[in-house]
C-alpha cells in the first residue's frame, strides 16, 4: 500500500528539522514531542504513579486501572525507544489507550536505559518488575491468573525476554504477549529486505538502529544471546501466545513477521497483524492515523480475549 497520508505529512515534516546532536537532545526532545503529540480520548478507572523493584534498586511505574469493577487482568507494559530514550510519559497516551481497549490493567515499568546500563540491565529490570506485578497483582487490583506482557520497538524486545524469561527461570504464568514492532535478530539484518528497503526516511532508520545496538550491547557476543535475538533461538516453545504488530515501512518488518512465523513453527499460538501503510512509531500516533487506530484497536481486543 501507499504510505498513510498522515505519515507522509509527518516525515515530511521531520525532513525539515536537524538530526538530535547527541544522545542527551535525542532524550530531551523525544520528550518535548511527546507533550505535543494529539491524543485519543479514553476513559479510565484511575491512573498511579507507584515504584516498583527493579534488579538493582527501585524503578518508576505508572498503574491505569480501567473503570468499572475488578479484579481487572494484568499487562505489564515497557516503552520503546532503542533502549536509550523515551519513558513512561512518552508512552502515557499509549498505556491508556492498552488499559481501556483490552480491559486490562496495565503497569508501566521505566527500566534503566542504555549507555548508562547496557544489557542486560533492562532485561533484568522487566524480569524483575514482572515478577513483582505477578506477586502483588492483588494489591493492584488485578488477577494474578490473567496475567500479559506487552511493549513496543526496544519494549517489545524486553518482553519477549520476559517470556523466556518466566518459561525458564520458573514464572510468572503468562497468557498472552503483545509485541509491537519487535526487533527480534540483531545478528542477521542483512536476511531481511526490510532493513534495505525502509532503512531511510522512515523515521527509524539502520544508521539509527546501529546507534541503538552500540549503546545497548556492550559484548559483541551478547548479540546471538536469544533475550537479545529471540529469532536465532531454537527454544521458542511453551510460551504464551502472541499477536505481533508490524508496520509496512519500518526496517524492523520483517524480522517481526519472522518471529510470529517462528513461534508457531514452535508450537506456540502466534499470530502476524501487519500495517499496510504504517511506519515504525505508529502506535503512538492513533490520533493522526486512523489507520493505526484500527490496527491498535484491533490488538486490543485480541488482548482482551486473551484474558478472559
Amino acid at each position: 500500500m501507499p504510505l498513510d497520508p498522515p505519515f507522509q505529512l509527518l516525515l515530511q515534516h521531520l525532513a525539515t528539522l536537524p538530526p538530535p546532536a547527541g544522545l542527551a537532545e535525542l532524550r530531551a526532545g523525544v520528550l518535548a514531542n511527546a507533550a505535543l503529540t494529539p491524543r485519543r480520548p479514553v476513559t479510565l478507572g484511575a491512573v498511579r504513579d507507584l515504584t516498583v523493584p527493579g534488579a538493582e534498586g527501585e524503578l518508576p511505574a505508572r498503574l491505569y486501572t480501567p473503570a468499572g469493577d475488578g479484579p481487572f487482568p494484568l499487562t505489564v507494559f515497557f516503552h520503546g525507544g532503542g533502549f536509550v530514550a523515551y519513558s513512561i510519559e512518552t508512552h502515557d497516551q499509549l498505556c491508556r489507550e492498552l488499559c481501556a481497549g483490552a480491559a486490562s490493567a496495565v503497569l508501566s515499568v521505566e527500566y534503566r536505559l542504555a549507555p548508562e546500563h547496557p544489557y542486560p540491565a533492562g532485561v533484568n529490570d522487566a524480569y524483575a518488575a514482572l515478577r513483582w506485578a505477578a506477586d502483588h497483582a492483588a494489591d493492584l487490583g488485578a488477577d494474578p491468573a490473567r496475567l500479559a506482557v506487552a511493549g513496543d520497538s526496544a519494549g517489545a524486545s524486553l518482553a519477549v525476554a520476559c517470556t523466556l524469561r518466566a518459561r525458564d527461570e520458573g514464572g510468572p504464568a503468562l497468557r498472552a504477549q503483545l509485541l509491537i514492532y519487535p526487533p527480534t535478530d540483531f545478528g542477521g539484518g542483512e536476511r531481511f529486505p526490510s532493513r534495505r528497503e525502509n532503512g531511510n526516511g522512515y523515521f527509524l532508520t539502520e544508521d539509527r538502529m546501529a546507534f541503538f545496538a552500540q549503546m545497548y550491547l556492550s559484548d559483541p557476543s551478547h548479540t546471538a544471546h536469544p533475550h537479545v535475538s529471540p529469532l536465532a533461538s531454537a527454544r521458542l516453545h511453551d510460551l504464551p501466545p502472541a499477536l505481533v504488530l508490524t508496520a509496512e515501512f519500518d526496517p524492523l518488518r520483517d524480522e517481526g513477521a519472522a518471529y510470529a512465523e517462528a513461534l508457531a513453527a514452535a508450537g506456540t499460538p502466534a499470530r502476524h497483524l501487519p500495517g499496510p501503510g504504517m511506519i515504525h512509531g505508529f502506535a503512538n500516533l492513533t490520533a493522526l492515523s486512523p489507520a493505526a487506530a484500527g490496527l491498535m484497536d484491533e490488538a486490543f481486543v485480541w488482548l482482551k480475549e486473551a484474558l478472559v
